[in-house]
């Protein structure tokens, strides 16, 4: 069907093609006439004929070609036959007036006329036309006066032989503008389809120009976003941090006053009427509250920060978080009559986790469960399934619906209200379960039925292996695939400073172990990148490290011990508020004498003050309580009566607890005198300073790039200073 659509245009373009050709010669043919026309008359005079007849060719030649040229535009083919038929009769009367010349012979010219105004097919019928025609006047022009047909055989001939060489010189005519026009169509078709796709492309290259310039503002936009949201970051880090320091002061003094009315009331010498108990157990019980979801804020700020380390170590879940959590868990569940299992897996595998957290994680999940079930009790599996731990906390509570579990683990979300007050939650424990277990690369979902109970699932990897983030809600099986995730291994045998390097140093698996005996079980299993350790350890590291085929790059600087570095001032313990009289009966005991035991409580805020003294008094033990309220006041009352131990907060006016244990330590008789900090801030908060020189130590040289880019970091972090070191005004 294309073909013969192509066929017929491609005839129609022909055929008007030729109509186009025939339509530019008439003019020039009109021209022709004319001329012989005129020249004709001439002619007739120079002979001295007669002009009568004679005459008559060249008037109606010149009226033909006359009446064409005006019909030429509106009627093309009543022009051409107006001038063939006008040439015919002129060429007649000339033969009548000439019979016997051979003015029959111009006939050729008509007939070639008659092709090219009008085809072959016309000309064939010009030459039949113009042999009778002259015939008929020769005949009539002579004495016989009949039809002298084989008079004019020759000019028979001569028409036919003309008319077969037009028609044969027609057909390589024809298929030449075939050709042409073949050719034509299809750079005429090339030439549209070029104009389109041209257009195309504009509009394509305008589309690029307007994306990319969207793409241009959207990065602009991007860039400012992220300015602002690392700003906003920053600013909500600093506003809970000092936010939880500014309310961790007021809820030490809450919640420990609270606290000794509720539990100790014989400490206020009267007792108090009985209408105060539950309002005072009430304000007991939500301060603890209130301190519980400061806790879970500052966790969570600091998980969205990633600031929370992980300090990892091969542990076996069922006995260093399974089975310690249960033990922990075991009496809330028998006080409310429920069963705690634990079906834990022979021979599960170990895993590379921080047991700490993962005992958290536990601790919220069974927490949880004992406070939503109200009969039978809660089963705690641990089994491997393929690369990954899968453990699971089975209840038998009241179970969440479907359209629930989606939103089971969203921050300051809730599903269930208790009727106790005391037992409401913050809605952050599963929210912080969720991003303690994905810190480890594992994931965590639930399942549930209305009535019947609820299964949390969560899964640590094996080493080696790394999950593919899903979502929340479990739609099939997670997928693992092995991964080598970058790592360091921190040889040092202060669990404190391998978290502490674990919140500073970003996109690394920090795994700290002991010593370097432990080191090369570590160095097998995680291949680290490298291997962070004192110059101390450094010898008998690279000793180990000789026996083995392995080249781990070993980077050593000066990493006193966090726990070393408080016991170098003295500090023995540092209380993060609110303090507890557990927690000073704990400290205290590192520094209690037989008969009496001096304590100098020093703070700024009387209350904190009157409340540890008050905590004091309610412990058992014959303590002697020395009060000071800044740093000079301390020192002073130091002089006069020599301390066993020394509770100090670090921010006060005038001078700073930090200034005030640096002054005690000048002086011989206060130098061995133990310290308790206590704080509304975590001591990793606090800067820290690393010793140098920092060095490292490869069994193969540096290539010239990678040990100037080395250099090119530490050029760009390392800054002189010319200045002396500032006085301090409170120094002496």
């Amino acid at each position: 069907m294309a073909t013969e659509q192509r066929a017929a245009f491609s005839e129609d373009d022909l055929s008007a093609e030729l109509e186009h050709l025939q339509h530019s010669q008439l003019p020039m043919f009109l021209i022709g006439a004319f001329v012989i026309g005129w020249i004709w008359f001439p002619y007739i005079m120079f002979n001295e004929w007669e002009l009568g007849i004679n005459a008559t060719p060249t008037i109606v030649i010149l009226l033909g070609a006359s009446l064409a040229y005006e019909w030429r535009k509106k009627h093309y083919k009543l022009a051409c036959w107006l001038v063939l038929l006008s040439s015919i009769v002129s060429m007649s009367l000339i033969i009548a007036a000439h019979p016997f010349s051979g003015a029959m012979a111009f006939g050729v010219l008509v007939i070639i006329m008659a092709n090219a105004l009008l085809g072959t097919r016309v000309a064939l019928l010009t030459v039949v036309a113009m042999w009778i025609a002259g015939s008929m006047a020769r005949g009539a022009a002579t004495d016989v006066g009949e039809f002298s047909f084989l008079d004019t055989g020759e000019m028979l001939a001569l028409y036919a032989l003309v008319g077969g060489a037009i028609w044969l010189a027609a057909r390589p005519l024809r298929a030449s503008v075939e050709c042409a026009l073949s050719g034509w169509a299809q750079a005429r078709d090339a030439l549209k389809e070029a104009r389109e796709r041209r257009a195309e492309l504009y509009r394509v290259v305008r589309a690029l120009e307007e994306a990319t310039y969207r793409i241009e503002r959207m990065n602009e936009e991007l860039i400012v976003a992220r300015r602002e949201a690392e700003l906003a970051r920053a600013l909500k880090a600093k506003f809970v941090a000092t936010v939880s320091h500014e309310l961790r002061g007021p809820l030490n003094l809450i919640l420990g006053f609270s606290r000794m009315m509720a539990l100790s009331p014989e400490k206020y010498g009267e007792p108090l009427p009985a209408t105060y108990h539950a309002d005072i157990d009430a304000i007991y019980r939500n301060s603890q509250h209130l301190a519980a979801l400061v806790d879970d804020i500052l966790e969570l700020s600091q998980i969205e920060a990633e600031r929370l380390a992980l300090v990892k170590d091969r542990i076996h879940l069922g006995e260093d978080v399974v089975k310690k959590a249960i033990e922990i868990m075991q009496p809330l569940a028998e006080r409310k009559g429920l069963y705690l299992r634990q079906e834990v897996a022979d021979e599960l595998p170990w895993a590379l986790a921080d047991p700490v957290r993962l005992r958290q994680v536990l601790l919220n999940l069974l927490n949880n469960a004992i406070r939503f079930t109200d009969r039978g009790g809660i089963t705690v599996h641990a089994d491997r399934r393929d690369s990954r731990i899968l453990i699971s906390i089975q209840d038998t509570g009241m179970g969440i619906a479907d359209e629930d579990i989606s939103r089971l683990f969203e921050a300051f979300r809730q599903l269930h209200t208790t009727e106790k007050q005391e037992e409401r939650g913050s809605g952050l424990g599963l929210n912080i379960c969720k991003q303690l277990v994905e810190l480890h690369g594992g994931q965590i979902w639930a399942e549930s039925k209305k009535g019947i109970g609820t299964t949390v699932y969560f899964t640590i990897p094996l080493p080696g292996t790394e999950s593919i983030k899903a979502d929340l809600v479990k739609t099939g099986e997670i997928q693992h695939r092995l991964a080598t995730p970058k790592s360091c291994l921190v040889i040092h045998n202060d669990p404190a400073l391998v978290r502490l390097l674990a919140r500073y140093i970003e996109g690394y698996q920090i795994v700290g172990v002991p010593d370097e005996r432990a080191a090369l079980s570590a160095i097998e299993e995680l291949h680290p990148r490298a291997i962070l350790t004192t110059h101390e350890q450094l010898p008998g590291i690279k000793s180990q490290l000789g026996e083995m085929s392995y080249d781990v790059p070993i980077i050593s600087w000066g990493m006193p011990s966090v726990t070393e570095m408080s016991e170098s001032d003295g500090v023995i313990s540092y209380l993060v508020k609110p303090i507890s009289s557990e927690m000073l009966t704990a400290v205290l005991k590192q520094a209690e004498r037989e008969d009496e035991t001096k304590v100098l409580l020093v703070d700024d805020d009387p209350d904190t003050v009157r409340l540890l003294e008050l905590m004091l008094t309610s412990i058992p033990r014959p303590y002697r309580i020395l009060k000071a309220f800044d740093g000079f006041q301390a020192l002073e009352r130091m002089r006069e009566v020599v301390p066993d131990i020394v509770i100090m907060d670090l921010l006060m006016p005038g001078l700073d607890g930090q200034e005030t244990i640096a002054r005690m330590r000048t002086d011989e008789r206060l130098r061995e005198v133990p310290v308790v900090i206590i704080s509304a801030r975590d001591r990793f908060e606090e800067g820290m300073i690393l010793g140098t020189p920092i060095s490292i130590h490869c069994r193969r040289p540096l290539e010239i790039v990678t040990g100037t880019r080395c250099l090119q970091t530490l050029l760009d972090l390392v800054s002189p200073c010319y200045l002396p070191e500032p006085v301090t005004s409170g120094s002496s």
